[in-house]
Protein backbone atom coordinates (compact mmCIF):
# COMPACT_ATOMS: atom_id res chain seq x y z
CA UNK A 1 0.00 0.00 0.00
CA UNK A 2 1.66 3.13 -0.57
CA UNK A 3 -0.11 7.12 0.25
CA UNK A 4 0.47 9.88 -1.87
CA UNK A 5 0.03 13.51 0.26
CA UNK A 6 1.21 16.49 -1.08
CA UNK A 7 2.84 19.02 0.91
CA UNK A 8 1.08 22.10 1.78
CA UNK A 9 3.48 24.69 1.60
CA UNK A 10 4.01 24.43 -2.24
CA UNK A 11 1.19 25.88 -4.28
CA UNK A 12 1.67 23.10 -6.80
CA UNK A 13 2.52 19.57 -6.89
CA UNK A 14 3.43 16.60 -8.55
CA UNK A 15 2.42 12.84 -7.27
CA UNK A 16 3.68 9.68 -9.24
CA UNK A 17 3.21 6.15 -8.51
CA UNK A 18 4.37 3.07 -9.89
CA UNK A 19 3.73 -0.43 -8.69
CA UNK A 20 3.32 -4.06 -9.86
CA UNK A 21 2.54 -7.22 -8.38
CA UNK A 22 3.93 -10.82 -10.12
CA UNK A 23 3.12 -12.44 -7.11
CA UNK A 24 0.15 -14.38 -6.21
CA UNK A 25 -1.63 -12.77 -3.04
CA UNK A 26 -3.61 -15.07 -0.77
CA UNK A 27 -5.83 -14.29 2.75
CA UNK A 28 -7.13 -17.49 4.07
CA UNK A 29 -9.41 -17.88 6.85
CA UNK A 30 -10.82 -20.89 8.59
CA UNK A 31 -13.39 -21.42 11.40
CA UNK A 32 -14.28 -24.47 13.21
CA UNK A 33 -17.17 -23.78 15.43
CA UNK A 34 -19.23 -26.55 17.38
CA UNK A 35 -21.46 -24.32 19.32
CA UNK A 36 -21.24 -20.57 19.95
CA UNK A 37 -23.43 -18.22 21.26
CA UNK A 38 -22.50 -15.13 20.15
CA UNK A 39 -21.18 -13.33 17.27
CA UNK A 40 -19.36 -15.17 14.80
CA UNK A 41 -17.62 -13.36 12.34
CA UNK A 42 -15.14 -13.95 9.66
CA UNK A 43 -13.51 -10.98 7.60
CA UNK A 44 -10.99 -11.63 5.03
CA UNK A 45 -9.46 -9.37 2.10
CA UNK A 46 -6.81 -9.56 -0.24
CA UNK A 47 -4.97 -6.72 -2.51
CA UNK A 48 -2.46 -6.73 -5.41
CA UNK A 49 -1.76 -3.18 -6.12
CA UNK A 50 -3.44 -0.43 -3.45
CA UNK A 51 -2.58 3.65 -3.10
CA UNK A 52 -4.25 6.14 -1.85
CA UNK A 53 -3.72 10.12 -1.66
CA UNK A 54 -5.37 13.46 -1.39
CA UNK A 55 -4.46 16.91 -1.84
CA UNK A 56 -5.79 19.69 0.93
CA UNK A 57 -5.93 23.60 -0.45
CA UNK A 58 -3.00 22.47 -2.11
CA UNK A 59 -3.60 21.99 -6.47
CA UNK A 60 -1.84 18.25 -7.11
CA UNK A 61 -1.28 16.41 -10.44
CA UNK A 62 -1.55 13.34 -10.43
CA UNK A 63 0.09 10.17 -12.31
CA UNK A 64 -0.51 6.16 -11.82
CA UNK A 65 0.36 3.29 -13.44
CA UNK A 66 -0.55 0.18 -11.22
CA UNK A 67 -0.16 -3.33 -12.90
CA UNK A 68 -1.25 -6.88 -11.72
CA UNK A 69 0.32 -10.01 -13.37
CA UNK A 70 -0.39 -12.68 -10.03
CA UNK A 71 -3.45 -13.85 -9.10
CA UNK A 72 -5.10 -12.00 -5.64
CA UNK A 73 -7.77 -14.31 -3.63
CA UNK A 74 -9.54 -14.22 -0.47
CA UNK A 75 -11.09 -17.12 1.16
CA UNK A 76 -13.22 -17.60 4.28
CA UNK A 77 -14.30 -20.65 5.47
CA UNK A 78 -17.13 -21.23 8.81
CA UNK A 79 -17.41 -24.67 9.09
CA UNK A 80 -20.07 -25.56 11.62
CA UNK A 81 -18.40 -29.30 12.95
CA UNK A 82 -21.35 -30.42 15.22
CA UNK A 83 -21.86 -34.14 15.08
CA UNK A 84 -24.68 -34.57 18.54
CA UNK A 85 -27.78 -32.26 18.36
CA UNK A 86 -29.14 -30.91 15.24
CA UNK A 87 -29.92 -26.95 15.73
CA UNK A 88 -26.74 -26.32 17.93
CA UNK A 89 -25.78 -22.73 17.50
CA UNK A 90 -23.28 -21.56 14.51
CA UNK A 91 -23.69 -17.43 15.34
CA UNK A 92 -26.06 -15.40 17.41
CA UNK A 93 -25.54 -13.77 14.26
CA UNK A 94 -23.19 -14.81 11.41
CA UNK A 95 -20.88 -12.25 9.68
CA UNK A 96 -18.63 -14.07 6.85
CA UNK A 97 -17.32 -11.43 3.92
CA UNK A 98 -14.33 -11.64 1.45
CA UNK A 99 -12.99 -9.30 -0.46
CA UNK A 100 -10.44 -9.35 -3.16
CA UNK A 101 -8.99 -6.32 -5.63
CA UNK A 102 -6.31 -6.10 -8.23
CA UNK A 103 -5.48 -2.95 -8.42
CA UNK A 104 -7.08 0.08 -6.40
CA UNK A 105 -6.89 4.13 -6.26
CA UNK A 106 -8.28 6.43 -3.99
CA UNK A 107 -7.97 9.69 -3.48
CA UNK A 108 -9.27 12.86 -2.14
CA UNK A 109 -9.35 16.83 -3.11
CA UNK A 110 -10.39 19.17 -0.79
CA UNK A 111 -10.61 23.19 -1.72
CA UNK A 112 -7.75 22.67 -4.27
CA UNK A 113 -7.88 21.24 -8.22
CA UNK A 114 -6.74 17.86 -8.70
CA UNK A 115 -5.44 16.69 -12.63
CA UNK A 116 -4.98 12.71 -12.46
CA UNK A 117 -3.60 10.67 -15.51
CA UNK A 118 -4.36 6.71 -14.25
CA UNK A 119 -3.88 3.27 -15.77
CA UNK A 120 -4.89 -0.15 -14.19
CA UNK A 121 -3.90 -3.27 -16.30
CA UNK A 122 -4.52 -6.90 -15.22
CA UNK A 123 -3.35 -10.04 -17.14
CA UNK A 124 -3.54 -12.16 -13.68
CA UNK A 125 -5.31 -15.22 -14.28
CA UNK A 126 -8.10 -14.31 -11.69
CA UNK A 127 -8.92 -12.13 -9.01
CA UNK A 128 -11.52 -14.10 -6.71
CA UNK A 129 -13.32 -14.30 -3.13
CA UNK A 130 -14.88 -17.12 -1.54
CA UNK A 131 -17.02 -16.88 1.69
CA UNK A 132 -18.24 -20.62 2.28
CA UNK A 133 -19.85 -21.56 5.50
CA UNK A 134 -20.93 -25.55 6.21
CA UNK A 135 -23.57 -26.18 8.80
CA UNK A 136 -25.40 -28.94 8.07
CA UNK A 137 -26.10 -29.76 12.29
CA UNK A 138 -25.88 -26.04 13.00
CA UNK A 139 -28.48 -23.36 13.16
CA UNK A 140 -27.99 -19.19 13.31
CA UNK A 141 -30.58 -17.23 15.53
CA UNK A 142 -31.30 -13.40 15.57
CA UNK A 143 -32.77 -11.24 16.31
CA UNK A 144 -30.00 -9.43 14.05
CA UNK A 145 -29.86 -10.83 10.61
CA UNK A 146 -27.19 -13.01 9.30
CA UNK A 147 -24.65 -11.89 6.39
CA UNK A 148 -22.43 -13.65 4.26
CA UNK A 149 -20.75 -11.81 1.19
CA UNK A 150 -18.45 -12.06 -1.48
CA UNK A 151 -16.96 -9.20 -3.34
CA UNK A 152 -14.47 -8.91 -6.38
CA UNK A 153 -12.92 -5.99 -8.05
CA UNK A 154 -10.04 -6.00 -10.71
CA UNK A 155 -9.56 -2.51 -10.82
CA UNK A 156 -10.70 0.31 -8.92
CA UNK A 157 -10.56 3.75 -9.70
CA UNK A 158 -11.96 6.47 -6.97
CA UNK A 159 -12.32 9.57 -6.52
CA UNK A 160 -14.16 11.97 -4.03
CA UNK A 161 -14.33 16.03 -4.33
CA UNK A 162 -15.10 18.53 -1.84
CA UNK A 163 -15.07 22.33 -2.94
CA UNK A 164 -12.64 21.37 -5.75
CA UNK A 165 -12.28 20.55 -9.22
CA UNK A 166 -10.96 17.38 -10.88
CA UNK A 167 -10.03 16.93 -14.31
CA UNK A 168 -9.35 13.19 -15.02
CA UNK A 169 -8.39 10.81 -17.62
CA UNK A 170 -8.38 6.89 -16.79
CA UNK A 171 -7.54 3.65 -18.54
CA UNK A 172 -8.55 0.57 -17.34
CA UNK A 173 -7.70 -2.77 -19.14
CA UNK A 174 -8.84 -6.57 -17.82
CA UNK A 175 -7.49 -9.82 -19.06
CA UNK A 176 -8.65 -11.43 -16.03
CA UNK A 177 -11.46 -13.46 -14.64
CA UNK A 178 -13.31 -11.76 -11.81
CA UNK A 179 -14.79 -14.75 -9.64
CA UNK A 180 -17.05 -13.94 -6.38
CA UNK A 181 -18.64 -17.01 -4.44
CA UNK A 182 -20.88 -17.10 -1.64
CA UNK A 183 -22.19 -20.45 -0.54
CA UNK A 184 -23.87 -21.63 2.63
CA UNK A 185 -25.31 -25.08 4.05
CA UNK A 186 -27.52 -24.10 6.83
CA UNK A 187 -29.86 -26.69 8.68
CA UNK A 188 -32.07 -23.85 10.68
CA UNK A 189 -32.83 -20.48 10.87
CA UNK A 190 -35.57 -18.52 12.41
CA UNK A 191 -33.76 -14.96 11.63
CA UNK A 192 -33.30 -12.79 9.05
CA UNK A 193 -30.29 -13.95 6.81
CA UNK A 194 -28.77 -12.39 3.44
CA UNK A 195 -26.09 -14.20 1.14
CA UNK A 196 -24.63 -11.57 -1.54
CA UNK A 197 -21.48 -11.89 -4.28
CA UNK A 198 -20.50 -9.38 -6.22
CA UNK A 199 -18.32 -9.11 -9.33
CA UNK A 200 -16.78 -6.55 -11.01
CA UNK A 201 -13.80 -6.45 -13.56
CA UNK A 202 -13.41 -2.78 -14.13
CA UNK A 203 -14.88 0.02 -12.06
CA UNK A 204 -14.32 3.78 -11.94
CA UNK A 205 -16.38 6.34 -9.93
CA UNK A 206 -16.35 9.65 -8.30
CA UNK A 207 -18.27 11.50 -5.76
CA UNK A 208 -18.89 15.27 -5.13
CA UNK A 209 -20.57 16.40 -1.89
CA UNK A 210 -20.09 19.94 -2.26
CA UNK A 211 -20.33 22.84 -5.18
CA UNK A 212 -17.13 21.97 -7.58
CA UNK A 213 -16.59 20.86 -11.25
CA UNK A 214 -15.85 17.85 -12.70
CA UNK A 215 -14.63 16.21 -16.18
CA UNK A 216 -14.01 12.86 -16.38
CA UNK A 217 -12.23 10.47 -19.76
CA UNK A 218 -12.80 6.89 -18.85
CA UNK A 219 -11.70 3.84 -21.09
CA UNK A 220 -12.83 0.48 -19.62
CA UNK A 221 -12.07 -2.22 -21.19
CA UNK A 222 -13.13 -6.13 -20.46
CA UNK A 223 -11.76 -9.56 -22.13
CA UNK A 224 -12.42 -11.87 -19.31
CA UNK A 225 -15.11 -13.58 -17.34
CA UNK A 226 -17.32 -11.74 -14.63
CA UNK A 227 -19.08 -14.22 -12.72
CA UNK A 228 -20.77 -13.84 -9.29
CA UNK A 229 -22.83 -16.76 -7.88
CA UNK A 230 -24.56 -16.39 -4.12
CA UNK A 231 -26.25 -19.86 -3.21
CA UNK A 232 -28.00 -21.20 0.06
CA UNK A 233 -28.93 -24.86 1.06
CA UNK A 234 -31.24 -24.45 4.09
CA UNK A 235 -33.08 -27.14 6.01
CA UNK A 236 -35.72 -24.99 7.75
CA UNK A 237 -35.20 -21.03 7.02
CA UNK A 238 -37.56 -18.24 8.00
CA UNK A 239 -36.17 -15.17 5.95
CA UNK A 240 -33.60 -15.27 3.47
CA UNK A 241 -32.71 -13.72 0.18
CA UNK A 242 -29.54 -14.70 -2.04
CA UNK A 243 -28.23 -12.38 -4.65
CA UNK A 244 -25.87 -12.31 -7.33
CA UNK A 245 -24.34 -8.98 -8.96
CA UNK A 246 -22.03 -8.99 -11.69
CA UNK A 247 -20.85 -5.58 -13.83
CA UNK A 248 -18.26 -5.71 -16.74
CA UNK A 249 -17.61 -2.04 -17.28
CA UNK A 250 -18.97 0.22 -14.30
CA UNK A 251 -18.69 3.94 -14.51
CA UNK A 252 -20.36 5.74 -11.84
CA UNK A 253 -20.03 9.70 -11.36
CA UNK A 254 -22.18 11.99 -8.95
CA UNK A 255 -21.87 15.50 -8.52
CA UNK A 256 -23.45 17.87 -5.97
CA UNK A 257 -22.86 21.13 -7.49
CA UNK A 258 -20.67 22.73 -10.48
CA UNK A 259 -20.17 21.58 -14.19
CA UNK A 260 -19.85 17.75 -14.80
CA UNK A 261 -18.57 16.70 -18.20
CA UNK A 262 -18.25 12.99 -18.68
CA UNK A 263 -16.88 10.87 -21.29
CA UNK A 264 -16.83 7.03 -21.31
CA UNK A 265 -15.59 4.35 -23.91
CA UNK A 266 -16.53 1.09 -22.89
CA UNK A 267 -15.93 -2.84 -24.42
CA UNK A 268 -16.76 -5.67 -23.00
CA UNK A 269 -15.97 -9.35 -24.63
CA UNK A 270 -15.75 -11.62 -21.66
CA UNK A 271 -18.90 -13.40 -20.64
CA UNK A 272 -20.54 -11.24 -17.84
CA UNK A 273 -22.81 -14.07 -15.44
CA UNK A 274 -24.77 -13.82 -11.97
CA UNK A 275 -26.67 -16.13 -10.32
CA UNK A 276 -28.48 -16.53 -7.04
CA UNK A 277 -29.55 -19.92 -5.65
CA UNK A 278 -31.90 -21.10 -2.74
CA UNK A 279 -32.91 -24.76 -2.01
CA UNK A 280 -35.00 -25.13 1.23
CA UNK A 281 -36.79 -28.13 2.70
CA UNK A 282 -39.13 -25.66 5.06
CA UNK A 283 -39.09 -22.01 4.14
CA UNK A 284 -40.89 -18.65 5.42
CA UNK A 285 -39.84 -15.95 2.88
CA UNK A 286 -37.39 -16.51 0.22
CA UNK A 287 -35.78 -13.81 -1.92
CA UNK A 288 -33.56 -14.75 -5.06
CA UNK A 289 -31.86 -12.59 -7.37
CA UNK A 290 -29.29 -11.91 -10.40
CA UNK A 291 -28.45 -9.17 -11.89
CA UNK A 292 -25.83 -8.64 -14.81
CA UNK A 293 -24.76 -5.42 -17.18
CA UNK A 294 -22.03 -5.76 -19.84
CA UNK A 295 -21.11 -2.09 -19.65
CA UNK A 296 -22.58 0.87 -17.12
CA UNK A 297 -22.61 4.15 -16.61
CA UNK A 298 -24.31 6.45 -14.02
CA UNK A 299 -23.95 10.31 -14.73
CA UNK A 300 -25.34 12.65 -12.30
CA UNK A 301 -25.38 16.36 -11.59
CA UNK A 302 -27.20 18.27 -9.06
CA UNK A 303 -26.60 21.08 -10.65
CA UNK A 304 -27.19 23.10 -14.06
CA UNK A 305 -24.68 21.00 -16.60
CA UNK A 306 -24.62 17.33 -17.41
CA UNK A 307 -22.42 16.95 -21.09
CA UNK A 308 -21.93 13.16 -21.63
CA UNK A 309 -20.48 11.69 -24.43
CA UNK A 310 -20.95 7.84 -24.11
CA UNK A 311 -19.39 4.93 -26.17
CA UNK A 312 -20.49 1.13 -25.18
CA UNK A 313 -20.00 -1.75 -27.43
CA UNK A 314 -21.23 -5.52 -25.90
CA UNK A 315 -19.78 -8.50 -27.88
CA UNK A 316 -19.12 -11.21 -24.79
CA UNK A 317 -22.45 -12.01 -23.70
CA UNK A 318 -24.39 -11.57 -20.42
CA UNK A 319 -26.59 -13.72 -18.24
CA UNK A 320 -28.39 -13.74 -15.37
CA UNK A 321 -30.20 -16.96 -13.29
CA UNK A 322 -32.22 -17.02 -10.13
CA UNK A 323 -33.65 -19.84 -9.10
CA UNK A 324 -35.76 -20.99 -5.96
CA UNK A 325 -36.26 -25.01 -5.01
CA UNK A 326 -38.38 -25.23 -1.75
CA UNK A 327 -40.26 -28.35 -0.58
CA UNK A 328 -42.89 -26.51 1.93
CA UNK A 329 -43.25 -23.29 2.90
CA UNK A 330 -45.29 -20.00 1.97
CA UNK A 331 -43.70 -16.95 -0.02
CA UNK A 332 -40.65 -16.84 -2.64
CA UNK A 333 -39.89 -14.10 -4.77
CA UNK A 334 -37.56 -14.24 -7.85
CA UNK A 335 -36.00 -11.71 -10.00
CA UNK A 336 -33.47 -12.25 -12.94
CA UNK A 337 -32.06 -8.60 -15.11
CA UNK A 338 -29.42 -8.87 -17.78
CA UNK A 339 -28.35 -5.72 -19.88
CA UNK A 340 -25.90 -5.55 -22.41
CA UNK A 341 -25.09 -1.91 -22.39
CA UNK A 342 -26.83 0.79 -19.78
CA UNK A 343 -26.26 4.59 -19.23
CA UNK A 344 -28.21 7.44 -17.31
CA UNK A 345 -27.45 10.74 -17.24
CA UNK A 346 -29.50 13.22 -15.16
CA UNK A 347 -29.40 16.96 -14.09
CA UNK A 348 -31.22 19.14 -11.39
CA UNK A 349 -34.48 20.42 -13.01
CA UNK A 350 -34.63 22.82 -10.06
CA UNK A 351 -31.68 24.60 -11.36
CA UNK A 352 -33.30 24.86 -14.94
CA UNK A 353 -30.80 21.89 -15.52
CA UNK A 354 -28.87 21.96 -19.33
CA UNK A 355 -28.33 18.07 -20.61
CA UNK A 356 -26.46 16.96 -23.89
CA UNK A 357 -25.74 13.61 -24.12
CA UNK A 358 -23.96 11.84 -27.12
CA UNK A 359 -24.77 8.11 -26.84
CA UNK A 360 -24.14 4.94 -29.26
CA UNK A 361 -24.94 1.78 -27.59
CA UNK A 362 -23.65 -1.60 -29.55
CA UNK A 363 -24.73 -4.94 -28.27
CA UNK A 364 -23.53 -7.92 -29.82
CA UNK A 365 -23.89 -10.02 -26.94
CA UNK A 366 -26.74 -13.08 -26.16
CA UNK A 367 -28.35 -11.43 -22.99
CA UNK A 368 -30.57 -13.71 -21.64
CA UNK A 369 -32.42 -13.27 -17.88
CA UNK A 370 -34.28 -16.68 -16.35
CA UNK A 371 -35.96 -16.70 -13.17
CA UNK A 372 -36.60 -20.72 -11.98
CA UNK A 373 -39.11 -21.79 -9.28
CA UNK A 374 -40.31 -25.05 -8.20
CA UNK A 375 -42.37 -25.29 -5.16
CA UNK A 376 -44.10 -28.36 -3.90
CA UNK A 377 -46.31 -26.98 -1.66
CA UNK A 378 -45.93 -23.06 -1.16
CA UNK A 379 -48.74 -20.01 -0.72
CA UNK A 380 -47.48 -17.74 -3.57
CA UNK A 381 -44.67 -17.31 -6.24
CA UNK A 382 -43.73 -13.71 -7.53
CA UNK A 383 -41.10 -14.38 -10.24
CA UNK A 384 -39.64 -11.64 -12.86
CA UNK A 385 -37.05 -11.72 -15.77
CA UNK A 386 -35.69 -8.76 -17.80
CA UNK A 387 -33.57 -9.24 -20.71
CA UNK A 388 -32.13 -5.84 -22.55
CA UNK A 389 -29.68 -5.52 -25.13
CA UNK A 390 -28.92 -1.28 -24.88
CA UNK A 391 -31.30 0.55 -22.59
CA UNK A 392 -30.18 4.60 -21.82
CA UNK A 393 -32.00 7.25 -19.82
CA UNK A 394 -30.87 10.99 -19.87
CA UNK A 395 -33.49 13.39 -17.77
CA UNK A 396 -33.85 16.41 -15.51
CA UNK A 397 -34.45 15.31 -12.28
CA UNK A 398 -35.86 17.39 -9.11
Amino acid sequence: MLLLAPATSFAQEDLSNLQVSSGVINSNQTLNVVENDGLTQATGQAQGNMVQGGNDSVDATLTSTQTLHGNVNATVEVNGVNTGAEDTSLATPLYATTQSTGNYGSFVTTGANLTANSTQTSDAATVSATTAVSAPNNAVYGPDQSYGDAAVEVNDTSYQVSNGAINSTAVQSSATTAAAMTSVTMHYSPGPELYTAEATNNYYGSYADTAGSQTHDVTQNDDAMTQSRAELYGGNVWDTATAGTSIGNNTNIVNAGGSLTVGNQQEQSGYVLSQGYTSADQYGTANVSASSVGNALTAGNNDVTLNVDNTQTSTGGVEADATFVGNSGYDAYLSANAVGNQAVGYACSECKGDVTANNTQTNNSGVSATANATVNTGRSIVSTSSATGNSASFYVSR
